[in-house]
């Protein structure tokens, strides 16, 4: 199926509320404004705001009446993904809203954790003929164990932890090491570090499974689910 109109937003089917329980509102207002892109739609804030409550009805519904829409946590987020705050979006409600790169990126990292919009019959929905994906980044998306394996030895945060040095203070340096950004959710980061982990074990090397084992410990807080914004 095609979405071709905002008239067929209301075939848009709920995603499972514990694929995006830890996931920020903004983020997720964030995917569905990638979706609005990628289907050619006026990316207006009724529209931004339907839809949203469509893929994510627990967190955009309005309390006491979970059949409507909650217009003015919608223009919130908006407001909190602007250029003022996490600079993921610019726009207004007059005029509508577009996503910059790192919005882009952020909205990836989520459909990488929901997957695709799909209908209430189940169908995956499809991008408009010849339509091309908004730009990626250019990060790997397929893993090569031996290339992931000498990042980290490259990175800022192996290096202190081999000075015995690691501190609160280097979070920044995880980020890095991770390629997440400060609101990736925790689901993101778990898997980010899970790859990496897996390239250090297929890859044999012990040094850097030792490494990733203290980064857990001193850094637990980066892999705890985020409570509910």
């Amino acid at each position: 199926m095609k979405i071709e109109h905002e008239r067929d937003l209301d075939q848009i089917a709920s995603k499972e509320p514990s694929s995006y329980e830890g996931v920020s509102l903004q983020a997720l207002v964030v995917y569905s404004l990638y979706w609005l892109h990628e289907w050619e739609l006026r990316r207006t804030i009724e529209a931004i705001t339907v839809l949203s409550w469509r893929l994510f009805p627990t967190k955009f519904s309005m309390v006491g009446w979970p059949q409507y829409p909650d217009f003015a946590r919608v223009n919130r987020s908006l407001m909190q993904g602007g250029p003022k705050y996490r600079n993921w979006l610019t726009g207004a409600a007059v005029n509508g809203f577009s996503l910059n790169q790192r919005g882009i990126q952020i909205a990836l990292d989520i459909a990488e954790i929901i997957g695709m919009p799909s209908t209430t019959d189940g169908e995956v929905v499809s991008l408009l003929v010849n339509r091309k994906p908004l730009a990626k980044s250019g990060r790997a998306r397929t893993i090569e164990p031996e290339r992931e394996v000498a990042k980290a030895r490259e990175s800022r945060l192996f290096e202190k932890w081999k000075e015995g040095v690691l501190s609160e203070r280097d979070l920044i340096h995880v980020h890095t090491l991770l390629d997440i950004f400060e609101h990736t959710p925790a689901q993101l980061r778990e898997k980010r570090m899970k790859d990496l982990e897996r390239s250090a074990a297929d890859s044999g090397d012990q040094e850097i499974l030792s490494f990733l084992a203290d980064v857990r410990g001193n850094f637990s807080a980066v892999f705890n689910r985020s409570k509910r914004h």
